[in-house]
């Protein structure tokens, strides 16, 4: 009666973007500065550290290997602010030089026109060369058959920024330190790995300091490295949520130091072993109201969905309509995937449902079809053929970050998918017989969802041939909607004929519609989650029905 859509077959590589902080830096097209033992110069609101060196910084983003990581789970949606002014004071976005959003690789410092020398790409640094451990994670797998420029693109369209774990260990050195920066006039030969002396120097004076719009779930310390190699630093305060801070160079006592500037850059620091994430989403030279326009809200990878990925700080998008504001950032409202935890399509690849109620068997939560049998009612169109009966699920659920599809009626009748609450009863034994299980607990459900016809979530029993008489089932409708919505309806709200036991013992839960001879309807359930009683929700602001990735395949 029904054909499954999926059977977690393989596990998630767990090969991530890392540079490692090495005293021998693999070949890179961006380069660190020579230490030359300058002191570090401090200014009035800045801390003194450690002297610049070239085994630093310029490792390649490209380097693979397998790590693990302090994971971080954390959701949140703010508006995004600048620090140095009053919320209605115009920001100057002529000064913006780099925004994730726009997915234009370097930062455009007006230096290197011609992008002969390599500034404004980001590189990375660590602490190798005093003897430090520390190195830097990357939320992506590495793609061998790109470049590594094409490689931070992907990484930047995957976190709306550039973004990684920190993850710190001071090994033999006094402190553990990472980070990230880029220089801003770049490097005389950017095909050389690591030249002795070849960080090239600017004039960014008129510039009057910086703005950095981050988040990051630890302190955060901005420098600007000048004068062969020292470093001007000032604390930048941790924030899930993303923010703009203005610095200017005064504030950095640099004033005449960034007529020779070589480097801006942000860097995590600890004497103990830690992990800490970041997330660089815009650049500006400095303007007291801010510079760059930031649309969106901060979201908090949660553990158990990508290991590889959790912890890591993204930049979501938000569009004017539900639950944002006219000016399209979030307010006030709550992110879907908080009311997500079964099936959180924002955190893709999945897998199943996590029901919590699986009969022992691990087979409960696995998407199925119904209806595109032999009744002729018509066929569930999934964004590629399925193959084989098992599939990893990768395919089908990165598409559109979801379960997905288009129904095509051939006649008039119920099409749709859905999964089995506790799984089978003897998934050896070659029939169909489906365990119940107990979800009053869940006090209802909460879906985020987008579908081109009504849909109805049905609470169903199924049976020998089939699930009988779906109008008969406790059900609500969820109305159409070609932008993805959040509803979250209490068991209450379900209609039903029969008594509470309709929803204590349950088998599966499925999402239909009904629709007439020839007719077509595309879906995709995005998120599935139990009750909760908040209403306002963000709209994402992507396409639902095509794939909203960005770079690996993501929103």
């Amino acid at each position: 009666m029904f054909r499954r859509i999926l059977r977690l077959a393989t596990s998630v590589a767990m090969l991530c973007l890392v540079a490692c902080s090495d005293d021998n830096p693999s070949d890179a097209s961006v380069v660190s500065p020579e230490s030359s033992g300058t002191p570090v110069v401090s200014g009035e609101s800045s801390s003194s550290v450690a002297e610049s060196s070239s085994g630093d910084a310029g490792e390649s983003a490209a380097n693979v290997a397998s790590s693990s990581s302090e994971n971080v789970a954390a959701t949140s949606s703010s508006v995004i602010a600048n620090s140095s002014s009053s919320a209605k004071a115009p920001k100057n976005t002529a000064a913006c030089m780099w925004k994730g959003t726009d997915e234009y690789v370097p930062v455009k410092t007006g230096l290197d026109p011609d992008d002969k020398y390599g500034a404004g790409y980001w590189y990375n640094f660590g602490d190798s060369f005093k003897g430090g451990k520390s190195f830097i994670e990357f939320p992506i797998n590495d793609d061998d058959q790109l470049n590594e420029w094409e490689n931070i693109v992907r990484l930047i369209g995957e976190c709306g920024g550039y973004c990684g774990a920190l993850v710190l260990d001071r090994g033999s050195a006094n402190e553990a330190y990472a980070g990230f920066g880029f220089n801003v006039a770049g490097v005389e030969d950017p095909m050389k790995s690591n030249p002795i002396d070849g960080v090239r120097e600017g004039d960014i004076s008129e510039w009057g300091g910086v703005c950095v719009t981050y988040a990051a779930d630890q302190d955060v310390y901005l420098e600007l490295e000048a004068d062969s190699a020292a470093l001007y630093e000032v604390k930048l305060d941790k924030s899930i949520d993303f923010v703009e801070k203005c610095v200017t160079w005064n504030e950095l006592n640099a004033e005449e130091s960034s007529k020779h500037a070589r480097s801006i850059r942000l860097k995590m620091k600890s004497t103990e072993k830690m992990t800490g994430h970041l997330t660089v989403s815009a650049i500006g030279k400095y303007d007291a109201n801010g510079t760059c326009e930031i649309e969106g809200y901060a979201y908090v990878i949660p553990d158990g969905m990508r290991s590889f990925l959790a912890g890591t700080i993204v930049l979501r998008s938000s569009s004017s309509g539900q639950g944002s504001s006219g000016s399209g950032v979030s307010e006030n409202c709550t992110v879907p995937q908080d009311v997500s935890e079964m099936w959180n399509g924002f955190a893709a690849p999945l897998t199943t449902v996590e029901t919590g109620l699986d009969n022992g068997t691990e087979t409960s939560g696995y998407w199925f079809s119904f209806g595109d049998d032999m009744s002729g009612v018509g066929s569930v169109k999934l964004p590629q053929p399925l193959g084989i009966e098992y599939t990893t699920g990768d395919e089908i659920y990165d598409y559109c970050m979801g379960v997905c599809g288009e129904f095509e009626f051939a006649k008039e009748g119920d099409l749709g998918v859905g999964f089995h609450v506790a799984g089978m009863v003897d998934p050896m034994d070659g029939g169909s017989s489906v365990a119940k299980a107990n979800i009053s607990s869940w006090g209802g459900l909460c879906v985020t969802y987008a579908s081109e016809s009504d849909l109805d979530v049905v609470l169903a029993y199924a049976q020998n041939d089939g699930f009988g008489n779906l109008s008969r089932m406790p059900k609500v409708t969820l109305p159409k909607s070609i932008e993805l919505r959040t509803e979250c309806v209490d068991w209450e709200k379900f209609m039903s004929v029969y008594s509470e036991v309709s929803w204590t013992f349950m088998t599966s839960v499925l999402f239909v519609v009904h629709g007439d001879a020839n007719a077509k309807s595309r879906f995709n359930i995005r998120g599935l989650g139990k009750y909760s009683d908040k209403t306002n929700f963000c709209s994402p602001g992507d396409d639902p029905f095509v794939s909203g990735k960005m770079g690996l395949v993501i929103p």
